[in-house]
């Protein structure tokens, strides 16, 4: 496992999109910070708090889930799952350590650039306001943005697509979801749908969620089919020959 995860770090750091999407994660999450300074209007007075950060962390969410179904599906047309069967005992050891080593960057990332925020909103003209709630809330959204990568990494494994291990997780959260969401007839299921899951989360960490709300609806809502796409994309990198 160690010479597995050797390698996942050795392929992420030569790829040259590496540094491109470092620089785009990081730069995503102080960027809006740094234009609210810039752009700042006295009608709107008020600290930046978590809230302000979460809008930036959005962004930060999409752009790591295109990361990872485009580093996923990449490598592995790119024949380098087919080397690492060759040279790696387990091949279930390859696949997990690519997402570990993908966790590890994104979360370095997320680190980076919600420390960078942190200090730009330091010189908003309003300042910042962070109460406990709004450290449990950032972390909350990085375990919700690593399990939607975990997703788009499955995607990629499943169908050797930068397309859909990319365009499909997008698509259901930000036009399925969004559509089901406005039919009254499936109101009954919407709390139960992985992205509309993730806001409740998120507004639990955040304190926001309406009284009486249990985490743990929400919680298995996200994590049934961030666990059950893992799964099934571990069964068939293990079971299936590479192209």
């Amino acid at each position: 496992m160690t010479r597995a995860l050797t390698a996942e770090v050795r392929r992420l750091l030569t790829v040259r999109s590496t540094g491109i999407f470092a620089a785009l994660l990081i730069g995503c999450c102080v960027g809006p910070i740094v234009l609210m300074g810039i752009v700042y209007d006295p009608a709107y007075r008020g600290p930046i708090d978590a809230g302000d950060l979460g809008k930036c962390v959005s962004i930060f969410h999409v752009l790591a889930i295109v990361f990872a179904g485009t580093h996923t599906a990449t490598e592995i047309n790119a024949g380098s799952t087919a080397l690492s069967f060759l040279t790696q005992k387990s091949r279930w050891a390859s696949l997990v350590a690519q997402a570990a080593v993908q966790w590890a960057f994104l979360a370095f990332a997320y680190v980076v650039g919600i420390g960078l925020a942190l200090v730009a909103a330091r010189f908003y003209p309003d300042g910042l306001a962070m109460s406990p709630r709004g450290w449990a809330y950032l972390a909350a959204y990085l375990l919700v943005v690593l399990l939607w990568v975990t997703m788009a990494t499955a995607l990629a494994v499943l169908t050797r697509s930068v397309a859909v291990s990319v365009a499909a997780p997008i698509t259901w959260m930000l036009l399925i979801e969004q559509l089901a969401s406005m039919v009254p007839m499936l109101e009954a299921i919407t709390p139960w749908l992985p992205f509309n899951a993730s806001h409740m989360l998120l507004a639990q960490a955040l304190g926001e969620a309406p009284a009486g709300m249990s985490v743990w609806p929400p919680a298995v809502a996200l994590l049934v089919p961030a666990l059950g796409l893992a799964g099934a994309g571990l069964c068939a990198h293990v079971r299936r020959d590479s192209a």
